[in-house]
């Protein structure tokens, strides 16, 4: 049974391949990656079934939901099947399979059948972490090694932006996209020409990151606060690396094979979890448990906001269009964790 990929139907239906390449675009690689591995599950299961994938009735579209539903998915992975299988499914009714009645009321049922359960604590304590990186083995971070020195670098930058690993793999060290203040007061990071955030609908802003407790120290304390400073981090990550770098790409790897190589989203978000895994592991603490490279974002999120920093303000560096995407899905009770009245007091 011949599948008919989504470039070949639009290509059938008289566009031109100049225009069809343009169209795909519309998504971002790791989307049409993910739709590709979508689409040949549904077509495996067509195939089993008898079924023409790209041709099948709504009917089948929802048989194939109800089977992994029935598995334990949930609402939000369903709707990626939906996208996946409308991106390579002929119209129905000159309709696209996800904008049919029956599925519309299928995906809704689901989640009202399967509603889903956010933590609203954070699996992991930012004080712990935070004291954690200003000590040995991060620091002194002149004589860390370029493992501790590439993970170290990469978490405070996803603490301090808010933003997501992928606008973090889009930025690069070129002169015109990295730009240290005098003094080191502060730093601006501009993402790579061509670069399409996850939201396209918020306009691209830098990403500014300001010094944190910058020299001269008046005390010991002020230089043990200074180990968390992102500038102090990022300034000696760039310079450590020029020294194995091959890409303009800030982030690089490493280690071989593909040291000097660009880190892919995969591999910083590894960093960062293992960032906050060995800093419990450096305090004498057991490692937490569902640690996310995402959850950098509600955790720094919920954090600023608690301390009075102003919600738009939060909106804009994270890239959310709406305060309400803050409290559906980032924001955290971070007063229940006990370290936090560390930073709080």
């Amino acid at each position: 049974m011949g599948v008919a990929p989504e470039g070949a139907r639009l290509i059938a239906s008289g566009l031109s391949t100049e225009v069809v390449e343009t169209i795909l675009q519309s998504r971002a690689p790791s989307t049409r990656k993910l739709y590709a591995l979508k689409w040949k599950l549904f077509t495996s299961w067509c195939g089993d079934h008898q079924q023409d994938p790209v041709n099948c009735p709504v009917g089948t579209v929802l048989e194939f939901l109800q089977d992994r539903f029935s598995t334990g998915l949930a609402h939000s992975t369903l709707k990626v099947y939906v996208a996946a299988i409308a991106a390579y499914h002929a119209p129905l009714g000159g309709t696209s399979v996800g904008k049919d009645p029956l599925v519309v009321r299928f995906l809704r049922g689901a989640l009202r059948l399967r509603p889903p359960v956010r933590p609203r604590v954070p699996t992991w304590d930012l004080a712990v972490v935070l004291e954690a990186l200003c000590g040995p083995p991060f620091e002194p971070i002149e004589e860390s090694s370029d493992h501790l020195l590439s993970i170290k670098t990469v978490l405070l930058l996803a603490l301090s932006s808010l933003k997501r690993v992928g606008d973090l793999q889009a930025l690069s060290v070129a002169p015109s996209h990295l730009d240290f203040a005098p003094g080191m007061a502060k730093v601006f990071l501009y993402p790579r020409p061509g670069y399409v955030p996850k939201v396209p609908s918020v306009p691209p802003r830098p990403v500014v990151l300001q010094a944190f407790c910058p020299p001269p120290f008046r005390d010991s304390d002020q230089q043990k606060l200074n180990c968390m400073c992102p500038v102090r981090a990022l300034d000696t990550y760039v310079h450590r690396s020029a020294l194995w770098r091959k890409s303009e790409q800030l982030f690089v790897c490493f280690g071989p094979p593909k040291r000097g190589l660009p880190a892919s989203k995969q591999t910083l978000s590894r960093w960062i979890v293992d960032a906050i895994t060995l800093s419990y592991e450096s305090s004498g603490l057991p490692s937490p448990l569902g640690v996310k490279a995402h959850s950098t974002r509600g955790i720094s999120a919920s954090k600023a906001f608690i301390s009075g920093v102003p919600m738009q303000d939060i909106c804009n560096a994270a890239g959310w269009s709406s305060p309400l995407t803050f409290v559906r899905f980032y924001d955290l009770d971070l007063r229940v964790t006990p370290g936090s009245s560390v930073l709080l007091s």
